[in-house]
Parts: C-alpha cells; structure tokens; sequence
C-alpha cells in the first residue's frame, strides 16, 4: 500500500502537473491538517486513491466548506482500502475559543470515548493526528507542545503507523527530523508531503466487527464531515 501524506504546507510540485504521478501512484492520500480545502479538493481530481483528512488547529473553516470529495476522519475510524484510520486532529490549546484545539485532558477525554468505537473496529492500523507525541518531535513552546495521551493509545492498539503534522520544517535549527518511534511503533512528521509504504504483510491484531465495519465504510463517504 503506498500512502502519500500531507500536513501544513501545501507543496507546488503536487499542486501542478508535475506532480500528477505522484499522485497516481498514491493508493491512499492523507491529510494531517492545516491544508486548504482546496488544496486536497484537488487531489481527488488527478488521482484514484482516497483523500482522507483530518483538522490541524488552523483549519475552522472546513466546517463552514469541507474538502470536497474527500474523507473526513476526525474524531473517528474510518475503512479505507481495507485500512482503519483513527483520525485525532488540532493541536494543544493555547487559544480559549478555538474549537481546534484542546487541552491535554481534552484530547484524553476524547480518546476515552472511543473505547466502544474501537472494541467494535478492533483497534485501528493508522493513527493519523495533527500534533505530535509529548517529547516525541514536539517545540518547548506551548503551541507546539505535543500530546502525552497519545502514548497509551499507541501502546495499547499498536498500530502500523502514526503520522503527524503541527512542526514545520522550519521550526528546527538542527536539522529537521521526519522519522522516530514509539514503543516500536513508527511516528512520522509530515510536513510537506512523505510518501510512505505499508508492507503487505502488515497484519491487525484483531479485525473489526461486521457492524463496526458499517460504520466505518458510512463514514467513510467522501463530503461528510464527523464532528
């Protein structure tokens, strides 16, 4: 399965004919935030996979008009090409009235609620989050600061993979680093764009419910937004 994944900066090679195989050659598009709608609407346009997005703490508008012909995975799993995606968007609050963003025991609180959702679907094989792990690639700044509550969740469902977006390359005066783990587990920065391939040995620990799987593929209808 070969997955391309976006966050934060719209890259001009892909927003152009040039990079028109890059996006052919994609199985799965993901968006981890703060992107424009317009942006990935046009992704649907030159490639066959689907686009699959979630909110960073800069996207408000997407509620006011989504990405159009994409999937919105936010605050849910959704079945995609035969694999569950958890999406986790905004970042920790550092603005009282943003709706995009949440406090670490927010974030936590909504993880909680999603134990029934994934005893159904069986966990899930990406985690596709805006804002990274705490200590893990995250800023000292408290905009940048990354989530601790991530940890467990990762450590419990294992996951193929978890990408994030929320630190710009340009943030890092040592070097930017797009790749580090968690407890085994592979958590990639995606900022740009990264192109990465799940091996097809990949396997699940456990598989989701014949219900569970319902939901997932309804929500997984290109326009809907999940809130």
């Amino acid at each position: 399965m070969h997955i391309l994944v976006l966050a934060d900066e719209p890259v001009q090679r892909l927003w152009s004919e040039y990079g028109r195989d890059t996006l052919k050659a994609a199985d799965l598009i993901l968006s981890a935030g703060d992107l424009p709608a317009s942006y990935l609407s046009y992704m649907t346009c030159f490639s066959s996979a689907p686009v699959v997005y979630i909110h960073g703490n800069h996207d408000d508008a997407y509620k006011r008009k989504p990405p159009e012909g994409c999937v919105c995975a936010e605050g849910h799993v959704v079945l995609v090409r035969g694999l569950r995606v958890l999406g986790l968007g905004g970042c920790l609050r550092y603005r009282p009235d943003s709706p995009t963003m949440f406090s670490e025991e927010e974030m936590a609180k909504r993880i909680r609620r999603l134990r029934r959702e994934l005893r159904g679907t069986g966990g899930f094989d990406i985690l596709l989050a805006h804002a990274p792990i705490a200590g893990l690639g995250d800023q000292p700044d408290l905009a940048h600061r990354g989530f601790e509550c991530f940890k467990p969740l990762l450590s419990q469902y294992r996951p193929a993979v978890m990408f994030h977006g929320h630190v710009h390359q340009a943030y890092s005066a040592l070097g930017f680093q797009r790749r580090r783990e968690w407890d085994g587990i592979p958590v990639i920065n995606a900022c740009g764009s990264f192109e990465f391939d799940l091996p097809d040995s990949w396997q699940p620990a456990a598989r989701p419910s014949r219900l569970a799987t319902r939901r997932m593929l309804r929500r997984a209808e290109p326009g809907d937004e999940h809130f």
